[in-house]
């Protein structure tokens, strides 16, 4: 069977096979709950967005090519609305994409990159209103043809721009030591960019909304590879990925970085005085300072228990020992606003790992004895034995 719309001549037997099998990725992803990321709820809540937005625009596109020429003024209304809602689905992946990996990276959206993303929106929004009066972006023919206007490119650059800006986070978070090997960047990207180039020089094709996604289950397969590595109750890294970076620090052969290791003071005291659940509580809560002192700017793996390695990617023995003196005066703002029974304190040992020298292993214990040295002069005026505020 070989269907053709008669006035246009396009392929619709294509068209509804390539959106078919997008509508089958994305249905498969919903009924699977890949979407779901149990440490990070609002990047699944985005990515569920992303592909409920993908499914209405392989539903919606083929049927805007079906209508397109045929007369009437009804016809001419629906073009033009399922055009529109095509617009607005566009709207949606551009800055779910960009909230993604930003949060991700950065664990979470500054106000400023809030206030841009949503500017963004609203201008795109409003280009479309302002397009229902007087077309600047697209327009539907009096032979009910779609047709770009001026203004419509200007709609791709916003797109394009907050997909770039995602990546440009991303290459920044790398450059500064971030270890990043299971989230999608350019995973994502390229199948967009191969759908966006076939369709745009292949006429008669629809193969956007498929590709997108694509892009989404690249998104989904990542975020669920590094799902293994991730500790569910602190959301940092667990210590199966120490051992991915441990591979990684054999093959390389020169360069330094920097590291600390963090073990909580009176941990015991605080599960045998206020709970186990309190325990877990102070251990978010280490877990939480840790993300907002590093951001960006390392790796933090949950060790053992209640000891966090974190992995900056710095030369200097400075920058760790302040990177340290922040972490020391996070945990005193925290005891002095959280209102606990307790004080959070830690022993931090801090050293750098040249490549060329030693091996990852003994540098491991190379800062854990630091650490503990650290621990011993904290046990110095203070009760091993309590996690009290006044101990």
């Amino acid at each position: 069977m070989h269907w053709v719309n008669p006035v246009t001549g396009l392929n619709l037997t294509s068209i509804f096979i390539t959106n078919f099998f997008g509508v089958i990725l994305m249905i498969a992803l919903l009924f699977s709950r890949g979407w779901i990321v149990r440490v990070k709820k609002h990047e699944g809540n985005l990515v569920l967005l992303m592909i409920l937005s993908v499914l209405a625009g392989c539903f919606i596109e083929p049927l805007s090519f079906v209508c397109e020429g045929l007369p009437g003024t009804g016809i001419h209304y629906c073009l033009f609305f399922l055009n529109t809602i095509l617009f607005s689905l566009d709207v949606i992946i551009g800055p779910c994409y960009a909230a993604i990996l930003t949060s991700h990276i950065n664990k979470k959206l500054s106000r400023i990159q809030i206030y841009v993303i949503l500017t963004l929106i609203v201008i795109e929004m409003i280009m479309l209103v302002i397009n229902f009066f007087n077309p600047i972006i697209f327009e539907i023919s009096s032979d009910n043809i779609y047709e770009r206007k001026s203004l419509f490119w200007m709609y791709i650059v916003i797109e394009a721009g907050l997909m770039a800006y995602g990546l440009f986070v991303f290459l920044l978070a790398k450059l500064r030591g971030r270890i990043l090997r299971f989230f999608p960047a350019w995973q994502f990207l390229v199948p967009i960019l191969l759908g966006t180039l076939i369709q745009g020089f292949t006429y008669g094709v629809s193969v956007i909304w498929p590709s997108i996604g694509i892009a989404v289950c690249s998104i989904v397969l990542c975020l669920q590879n590094e799902n293994i590595f991730i500790d569910k109750l602190t959301g940092v890294y667990n210590r199966y990925f120490l051992d991915e970076i441990k591979k990684d620090f054999k093959s390389k052969s020169k360069g330094t970085i920097g590291s600390m290791m963090l073990d909580m003071n009176g941990f015991k005291s605080i599960n045998d005085l206020y709970s186990h659940e309190e325990g877990d509580i102070a251990l978010k809560s280490v877990a939480n300072i840790l993300k907002e002192v590093i951001s960006s700017n390392g790796s933090i793996i949950r060790f053992a228990g209640d000891e966090f390695v974190i992995i900056i990617k710095t030369s200097s023995e400075d920058e760790l020992l302040s990177y340290k003196n922040k972490i020391l005066e996070s945990f005193e703002r925290f005891n002095n606003t959280a209102g606990k029974p307790y004080a959070l304190s830690a022993a931090i040992g801090t050293a750098l790992y040249d490549f060329s020298k030693g091996d990852v292993s003994d540098f491991l214990n190379n800062i854990d004895s630091l650490m503990y040295i650290d621990k011993e002069n904290y046990y110095k005026n203070h009760d091993r034995r309590s996690a009290s505020r006044n101990s």
